[in-house]
């Protein structure tokens, strides 16, 4: 088997590894030298900082890989012995992720008007899936209220503020990738974004990015992975297409094309990273970027459910 895509941060000759967990379109290697993860995917999935993306045939799946097993990876060929699988890194072209190259400007119009729409596409579709969330209320209510905290204390570049905020965003949700760590994610692509060459935002999200990646050991090793790489820049290819999207202002018919592709990542993981990027990138320059927008992006269920929900506390690493 091939190798299509390698991520920035995937080794290309030479690695050991262990099975970390396997699900049907992707498996996860723990590293023996530094236990970082490297996500093995199926073709039709996303390009990632962490990730393989493999030629796969029809209805290949990774479930039954078993944790614990080696694979090993010698002059770029990773060998699965379990399962006699093969895989050649070798001609892998590389994903890099580079959104500070896109420039992004919020105050130009076209930008602007492309940030809106896809704020009402997002807001459409958390509408639509109010029924599925039933059981989420709580945690999506909570990720609400402290993304109105964070976005304004980002706004303030308050970083004790924003730190407390993020505290309690680390580990927040139930699922694979808590929701409260998507957000997270997606609001450092978005950060990335405008960050641009101003000295006091700099100074901010450098500050915000170490201090993400020290909570990121709050969270489970899967989540962690994608924080980390979030602090430093490099996002899935879904969520960063959508970036750029939205920074050359492109037509309806293409932003909802390449939203969907970003929203339709795990159960509600996509839309809490997507939220996540829609307020990172308007808390600097975008005028109406007000806690009434943010909540429009959660839909209004979320944000009548935050007065009346119980607490939902962050979770940790077992």
């Amino acid at each position: 088997m091939e190798a299509i895509c390698l991520g920035s941060a995937v080794p290309r000759r030479k690695f050991d590894s262990v099975v970390h967990s396997a699900f049907d379109h992707a498996v996860n290697l723990q590293l023996v030298k530094n236990r970082r993860l490297i996500t093995l995917v199926v073709a039709e999935e996303a390009d990632l900082p962490q990730g393989i993306r493999l030629n796969t045939p029809p209805r290949f799946s990774f479930d039954d890989w078993e944790r614990g097993e080696s694979a090993l990876c010698r002059e770029g060929i990773l060998e699965y012995a379990a399962k006699r699988i093969n895989i050649d890194l070798r001609q892998a072209k590389r994903f890099t992720c580079d959104l500070t190259a896109l420039d992004i400007k919020m105050a130009n119009s076209a930008t602007l008007a492309a940030w809106f729409t896809v704020v009402r596409m997002l807001a459409e579709r958390w509408q639509l899936e109010t029924g599925n969330l039933a059981g989420q209320t709580a945690a999506i209510a909570e990720i609400l209220k402290n993304a109105i905290e964070l976005a304004d204390a980002t706004r303030r570049n308050d970083s004790i503020a924003s730190m407390h905020v993020a505290a309690r965003l680390v580990g927040l949700g139930p699922g694979l990738t808590p929701a409260g760590d998507d957000f997270l994610v997606g609001f450092l692509a978005g950060l990335w974004s405008i960050t641009d060459a101003n000295k006091e935002r700099l100074e901010f999200f450098g500050g915000f990015a170490r201090m993400v990646v020290r909570l990121s050991r709050r969270t489970n090793d899967i989540s962690r992975a994608y924080l980390l790489h979030a602090a430093h820049g490099q996002v899935s290819s879904r969520l960063a297409d959508l970036v750029g999207a939205i920074s050359r202002g492109e037509s309806p018919e293409r932003l909802r094309e390449t939203c969907e592709a970003s929203l339709q990542v795990g159960h509600i993981s996509g839309m809490a990273a997507t939220a996540g990027l829609l307020v990172g990138l308007s808390v600097w320059d975008v005028p109406s970027s007000s806690p009434a927008e943010i909540k429009s992006l959660f839909g209004q269920g979320a944000w009548v459910s935050l007065q009346c929900a119980p607490k939902f506390t962050s979770g940790s690493n077992p």
